[in-house]
């Protein structure tokens, strides 16, 4: 491949990567506000709460993805595909995350909130000094791995037109193909491939050692 070619395969790449954190960012907040709000003690929040989760977690990514692009414009609300995949992602990511906030924050024994409450804590103290701190290390590990299927999902967005590494890939090719009349769409989807696993693989390492590590 000519030097353009790796320049296109970069653009696609620097765009995913700036997908990718601005969905692991938007993300993070919501997830974990939505995760506390699931441990509410008012059931109204409560209910609210998982309703979210469970909604954004049953639907296919792809309808999602659909959804927010074909339906915010219909609501006088103009996105781009990048927007409407961040909004998407961020959608289907943050119902996941806000699973795993709660799991941990469950899981912390409820003496140590009498104990909190006992000397003279708030409730929003004792989950901001003494719940939350415990519950980032129990979640972390199935949290990283989210995140790590959440880069790898960003190549869903080519189904609404973002330009990514994915589709950069293929408008290479079919530029090739048209101009040099070669096939290189084996040796540019291995590089595609390799990139992936790069960026993926080492988050999936980081999980796997944590979970031991805690266990």
């Amino acid at each position: 491949m000519a030097v353009a070619g790796y320049q296109i395969l970069l653009d696609g790449l620097v765009r995913t990567l700036l997908l990718s954190v601005s969905c692991i960012i938007i993300s993070l907040c919501i997830g974990v506000l939505i995760g506390i709000m699931q441990t509410s003690k008012q059931s109204v929040i409560r209910s609210v709460a998982k309703g979210y989760s469970e909604l954004f977690r049953g639907l296919p990514i792809v309808i999602t993805l659909f959804l927010v692009f074909f339906i915010l414009p219909e609501a006088g609300i103009e996105v781009n595909s990048y927007i409407s995949a961040m909004i998407g992602l961020s959608l289907w990511s943050s119902a996941n995350i806000s699973v795993a906030v709660r799991g941990a924050i469950q899981s912390i024994s409820p003496t140590q909130v009498e104990a909190s409450m006992a000397l003279g804590l708030s409730g929003l103290q004792t989950m901001r000094y003494v719940i939350l701190p415990q519950a980032f290390r129990r979640m972390l590990p199935s949290v990283i791995g989210l995140l790590s299927n959440l880069i790898q999902t960003t190549s869903l967005s080519i189904l609404i037109g973002n330009l990514d590494l994915l589709k950069s890939a293929q408008i290479l090719i079919e530029r090739v193909e048209i101009m040099e009349g070669g096939a290189i769409a084996f040796q540019v989807y291995s590089l595609v491939l390799i990139v992936y696993f790069i960026i993926c693989y080492p988050l999936s390492l980081l999980s796997r050692k944590m979970e031991k590590k805690l266990a």
